[in-house]
């Protein structure tokens, strides 16, 4: 598993090349969740939901009057994700409850114009 510096310095590596790399798109996404319960006593309940839902696109299309739009090779388009969750929970004593609900929802788009 990569660890998230490492991931990190590559998308800000990639940010910062959009002029030297003419041409190219780039996507990444990073997802670490780790998750922990423990209870101690009767009767005790731990209900954990969690979900990380991630959505990415890129296009490029040519603009121009008269012409349809096409797609073609406008640049460097970047885009980058890091989702970090931890979610802990301790019981100690009897018939004690815990819910926890946890989404992380990341939309990302991007569409560029080459003439």
């Amino acid at each position: 598993m990569l660890k998230k510096s490492l991931v990190l310095g590559l998308l800000a590596a990639f940010t910062m090349a959009p002029a030297a790399f003419a041409g190219s798109q780039t996507q990444g996404n990073s997802t670490v969740t780790t998750i922990d319960a423990g209870s101690v006593g009767n009767g005790n309940r731990t209900t954990i939901n969690n979900g990380t839902y991630v959505n990415q696109s890129q296009s490029s299309y040519e603009s121009g009057r008269g012409r349809r739009y096409r797609k073609c090779n406008t640049g460097s388009q970047v885009q980058g994700n890091v989702t970090d969750t931890a979610i802990s929970v301790g019981h100690v004593g009897n018939r004690n409850r815990a819910r926890i609900n946890n989404i992380t929802n990341v939309n990302q788009g991007q569409s560029a114009v080459c003439r």
